[in-house]
C-alpha cells in the first residue's frame, strides 16, 4: 500500500549521476540567494568594477532558471555551470514530483527500463516559430521522464528543454546533449533507505 501524499509528507529524492562541470541546485523560495552562492568565487577573476555586471548577470540568469523551476514545481534542477559552449545550444534538467493515485505510470511516451525502475520517456522536436529571427534563442528539445515513486502516491519527473538557434549546423549538438541527457535520467537510482536524501 502506497502513502498518500500530504502536506507533511517527505518525499525521497533520487540520485543522479551529473558530468562534470554539472550542479545539481535546490529550488526554494529565494533562489537570488542560491545564485549569488553559486557564483560568490566569480568575484576573484577580476576587479570588481569591471567583473561585478558580468557576475550580476550570471546571477539573474540562475535565479530566473531556479525560478521557472518552482514555478513549475520543480524542487532541484541540474545546469551545466562550466565554461560557455562555443555553439548556442545548452539544457536544463528540473526534477519535481507529482501527487498520484494511480499506481500506474500515466499514458504517452516510450516505456524504458532505468536504474530507477520502469519509467515513461518522451522526447519531442518543437518546430521554429514561422517567421522568427534566425539568431535568436529558441526552444529546439524537451525530454521528459515519469517514474513512480517506490511506497508513495506520487511521480517523480524529470523535465529536459535544449535550446539555442535553430540551425541545421547545430542540430548534432542537440544530438549530443539528448544522449548526454538520456543517459543521465536512465542512470538515475532512488536512495537506499527513507532516510538517505
Amino acid at each position: 500500500m502506497s502513502a498518500p501524499v500530504g502536506a507533511t509528507t517527505v518525499l525521497p529524492r533520487p540520485r543522479i549521476i551529473l558530468p562534470p562541470a554539472w550542479e545539481l541546485f535546490p529550488v526554494t523560495d529565494d533562489n537570488a540567494a542560491t545564485a549569488r552562492t553559486a557564483f560568490s568565487g566569480a568575484w576573484e577573476s577580476g576587479p570588481r568594477d569591471s567583473i561585478g555586471p558580468f557576475v550580476h548577470e550570471l546571477e539573474r540568469a540562475l535565479a530566473a532558471v531556479l525560478d521557472d523551476a518552482r514555478g513549475a514545481g520543480g524542487f532541484a534542477a541540474a545546469l551545466p555551470m562550466g565554461i560557455p559552449w562555443q555553439v548556442p545550444v545548452s539544457t536544463a534538467v528540473v526534477l519535481s514530483h507529482v501527487p498520484a493515485d494511480d499506481p500506474q505510470l500515466p499514458p504517452g511516451g516510450e516505456q524504458v527500463q532505468t536504474d530507477a525502475g520502469p519509467a515513461h520517456r518522451g522526447i519531442h522536436d518543437i518546430a521554429p516559430p514561422t517567421g522568427g529571427d534566425a539568431e535568436s534563442v529558441v526552444l529546439l528539445r524537451t525530454i521528459d521522464y515519469v517514474w513512480r515513486v517506490p511506497g508513495h502516491d506520487a511521480h517523480l519527473v524529470a523535465f529536459a528543454s535544449i535550446s539555442g538557434l535553430a540551425v541545421p549546423e547545430y542540430a548534432p549538438v542537440t544530438e549530443a546533449l539528448t544522449l548526454l541527457v538520456t543517459t543521465m535520467l536512465d542512470a538515475l537510482t532512488w536512495p537506499d533507505s527513507e532516510g538517505e536524501r
